[in-house]
């Protein structure tokens, strides 16, 4: 008799099979349903949309109730067209992700001039833009050996699809479990550890940080991590040019991370320039994320406040 998880794998493979067909339809063709998805996420089924609009209050307290639901509205478009682009992601050709993926060249050669030095970096990114063709394009661009931690999936047939979706452009993967331990296997060789910055992690093993007008948990790995290996860190902005375009700006946040003494100081810094970004661009932020379920807990401090950065890209 089968279980559940045996019933859910067993439907797995049909769907897998009719998004990789999906994923071979024009951009044209992608759009113009992403455009019905949104429509129907937003009006109809109303995705996760109390929490879209709570998250969008409390985090833009000047803004008035007009200006959020114009952002609320482009949201659900960038969410629909990232899920059809994920989908594309499947097959389209590396030169098509190239041409798409856009690094400025004062970025390239900043990386690559660590990799010629023989040193490895940490790239910090948010669910900013198309998140995932960012961390595929990278090697496309510079010379490093890309690193990225990933969260496994709970349904086991979707994470092995996933994880080769990801390695399509030579991308090594380890769980955040796992990361320190293929760090330190992958410690002869020149790479570029890439990680998603605002996962929620359990609200006992955090760094609260007033972000957004809100006490905020943040992983305290980027920045142990960072610490414990001397790899500069980079922040990774990720801002949409147009539909299916995108710019990614890799910034130098700190090229000794051990000179943040304070605990948190460092992620206090990178929570900033995510906090830019946002500001910058609202409407590419993963808004349906519960970011806030967690109070802090009373034993918990508030290690800082946000800085206001001068954005160095205009």
């Amino acid at each position: 008799m089968m279980n559940k998880n045996s019933i859910r794998d067993y439907l797995s493979y049909p769907l897998m099979g009719f998004l990789y067909l999906l994923s071979f339809l024009p951009f044209w063709i992608l759009y113009g349903f992403s455009a019905f998805l949104s429509f129907l996420l937003h009006r109809v089924f109303r995705y996760r949309l109390n929490i879209v609009r709570q998250n969008l209050r409390n985090s833009f307290p000047g803004k008035t109730e007009k200006e959020l639901r114009a952002i609320e509205k482009m949201f659900y478009r960038n969410f629909s067209d990232i899920m059809v682009e994920v989908v594309k992601f499947k097959t389209i050709p590396i030169s098509s992700l190239k041409q798409r993926c856009h690094y400025p060249e004062r970025s390239i050669e900043l990386l690559n001039n660590y990799y010629d030095q023989g040193r490895s970096v940490m790239i910090v990114m948010g669910h900013m833009g198309n998140w995932e063709w960012a961390g595929a394009s990278y090697p496309l661009y510079n010379k490093h050996k890309v690193l990225t931690a990933y969260r496994p999936l709970r349904n086991k047939i979707f994470d092995k699809d996933t994880l080769k979706m990801r390695q399509r452009t030579g991308n090594l993967l380890a769980s955040m479990k796992n990361l320190p331990r293929e760090m330190i296997k992958q410690r002869n060789q020149v790479t570029a550890t890439a990680l998603i910055a605002d996962q929620t992690p359990s609200p006992d093993n955090a760094f609260w940080i007033k972000f957004l007008h809100q006490e905020t948990p943040f992983f305290r790995g980027t920045e142990l991590l960072s610490q414990k290996f001397s790899t500069p860190v980079f922040w990774g902005s990720v801002r949409r040019i147009k539909r299916g375009y995108y710019q990614i700006e890799l910034e130098l946040i700190t090229e000794n991370p051990s000179a943040f003494e304070k605990p948190g100081s460092l992620t206090c810094l990178f929570a900033s320039y995510l906090e830019r970004d946002i500001s910058a661009q609202p409407e590419s932020w993963l808004w349906s994320h519960r970011r806030w379920k967690h109070q802090r807990p009373e034993k918990a401090q508030l290690g800082c406040v946000t800085q206001k950065l001068t954005d160095i890209n205009d």
